[in-house]
């Protein structure tokens, strides 16, 4: 940062972004998260612009309780390079008088002790980036740190973690050692989801070691993808899409609970949204709600209406997610009932006859009018029923999630209404064999799509789920050969500095051998190089 963005970043109440694209906007995020951690906060950052600058800062709630101050002062000392004299000058705008003021301030109520010291805190971060330090850490109720440095060396830890079950406790240890458990305590399995993609050069790095990503959506077997579209305004939609599941372990595991994400980042992890623990259990689910908005602390969402139709959105989801997929980890089936008028599969979406009778379904079921015709999602091996958790304004689809590795279901259920029945009155063939077949026919509701449109409708099917699969395929070795180009390009230029050097060090070796037989006494106590 530079001297003036800095002073920018220690007001409290500034910000400067007017979009609801970016993620702050109160202005007081730095502060309080400082502030929560320990009492005082000292920062170095520097600046390659136009000119190299050098700022410190210090947020200090002990300078402040100390001087019995009434407002909050932030001293602040700024430095320029100087190309002249290859040195860092003092930057006075508001006179010598102001920068010595806060120079003795920073010295006094930081444990660094002289300017030099301060200086030196830049040496490791070249002439761009940012060191923040958080000291005086907070104690909690039994005067311990509420931070655990020695438990865990490449970790952070709360004091008082819970202790890890024993090998025979598996069910117990199986649960205690689940994410959902330990990012409550652990910082480095909480920074591992705190955000739904990375960028391809940002790394978290804690105690020295990488923080690996954790893809929640990955532990999520017979996995269906849901697309949610509230209205937010009066005629804006927007979607959202929820992958749902049961969690690896289940029903072993007392775990359920939706990971809501606002712009990339974690907002609500494992958040039961209203679900009961016993028809809820071990289903978990993965979306990105940017059509609402966090509290200030990023740990919540704001209580409003859009809030409260996603909670119950996710409430309805998970509870038909079970009633179709609770037989799949051992439980006793819920529901043996057909799938209801508004399911239909991927072979009937092009029949103009299904389109029709569907149209006409619609007409006497409203959720199905607003839901539409939803994709059948398959997904490790097994058929997933889809979900219908519509209404007028929040309508959900389904699409795609993997290769289907079952027969698809390619039946389309239609209960039987007075436009399907009329003709059949009228149509008196005679024979009684004929209409008891058509009776069983209309009673059933079920119209048989034929073995060779089921055989095409799978084919085309996979055929799709192949497709993607290749593309993702060809954009991972897009990535992986531009990885390449770009570390055969680092290596080359590894081997030409690697080949000056060489070059130079035979040349310096050449001027030794003429120095020691032009003084052969000399070079018997000094180095080949030493009087150049």
């Amino acid at each position: 940062m530079s001297p003036e963005y800095l002073r920018h970043c220690l007001s409290f109440g500034f910000s400067n972004k007017c979009t609801n694209s970016s993620i702050g906007q109160y202005g007081n995020g730095f502060k309080t998260s400082t502030m929560r951690l320990g009492a005082d906060a000292i920062i170095f950052s520097c600046r390659k612009a136009n000119r190299l600058t050098r700022s410190v800062g210090l947020l200090s709630y002990t300078f402040l309780k100390g001087t019995g101050c009434d407002d909050i002062l932030v001293p602040v000392v700024d430095y320029e390079f100087d190309p002249s004299s290859r040195n860092f000058k003092r930057i006075m705008d508001r006179g010598e008088k102001h920068f010595s003021s806060n120079l003795s301030t920073l010295l006094r109520w930081s444990q660094f002790s002289t300017e030099d010291d301060l200086l030196n805190q830049f040496e490791d971060m070249g002439c761009h980036g940012t060191k923040i330090v958080v000291f005086n850490l907070w104690l909690n109720d039994v005067d311990e740190m509420e931070l655990d440095f020695t438990t865990d060396d490449e970790d952070i830890m709360m004091s008082g973690a819970p202790k890890i079950p024993e090998e025979r406790a598996k069910v117990k240890r199986l649960n205690h050692m689940h994410i959902a458990n330990r990012f409550r305590y652990s910082l480095r399995v909480y920074a591992s989801i705190l955000y739904l993609r990375l960028p391809q050069h940002f790394k978290v790095i804690l105690c020295g070691r990488t923080v690996e990503p954790h893809h929640i959506i990955k532990d999520l077997i017979y996995r269906e993808c849901i697309k949610y579209q509230p209205q937010v305004g009066t005629s804006v939609q927007v979607d959202v899409i929820t992958s749902i599941g049961f969690l690896k372990g289940a029903p072993h595991l007392d775990i359920y609970g939706f990971n809501v994400y606002h712009r990339n980042r974690l907002i609500l992890p494992f958040w039961a949204a209203g679900s009961e623990r016993g028809r809820g259990r071990g289903i978990a689910g993965v979306l990105e709600a940017n059509f609402i908005r966090p509290t200030h602390d990023k740990q919540d969402f704001e209580k409003t209406e859009l809030f409260q139709r996603l909670e119950t959105r996710l409430k309805d989801m998970t509870m038909e997610y079970w009633r179709h997929h609770a037989h799949l980890i051992g439980y006793q089936p819920v529901t043996k009932s057909l799938p209801p008028a508004y399911y239909t599969s991927i072979a009937a979406t092009n029949d103009s006859s299904v389109a029709q009778a569907t149209a006409t379904t619609y007409a006497r079921n409203s959720r199905a009018k607003a839901s539409g015709v939803l994709n059948s999602c398959f997904n490790g091996g097994n058929s997933l029923n889809p979900l219908h958790v519509g209404a007028l304004r929040d309508q959900m689809d389904y699409g795609a999630c993997s290769l289907a590795r079952r027969n698809m279901r390619t039946s389309l259920y239609m209960p039987s209404t007075p436009q399907q029945t009329e003709p059949c009155k009228r149509r008196n063939s005679g024979s009684m064999i004929e209409m008891r077949a058509q009776k069983r026919h209309n009673t059933n509701g079920v119209n048989v799509v034929e073995i060779g449109e089921e055989r095409s409708s799978l084919l085309l099917c996979q055929n799709m789920m192949l497709k993607a699969e290749c593309s993702e395929l060809e954009a991972a070795g897009q990535t992986l050969r531009s990885k390449a180009d770009r570390l055969m390009g680092e290596l080359r230029e590894w081997q030409r500095k690697q080949r000056s050097l060489t070059d130079e060090l035979e040349f310096y070796h050449g001027l030794s051998a003429i120095h020691r037989r032009i003084h052969p006494i000399a070079s018997t106590s000094s180095l080949g190089v030493g009087w150049i």
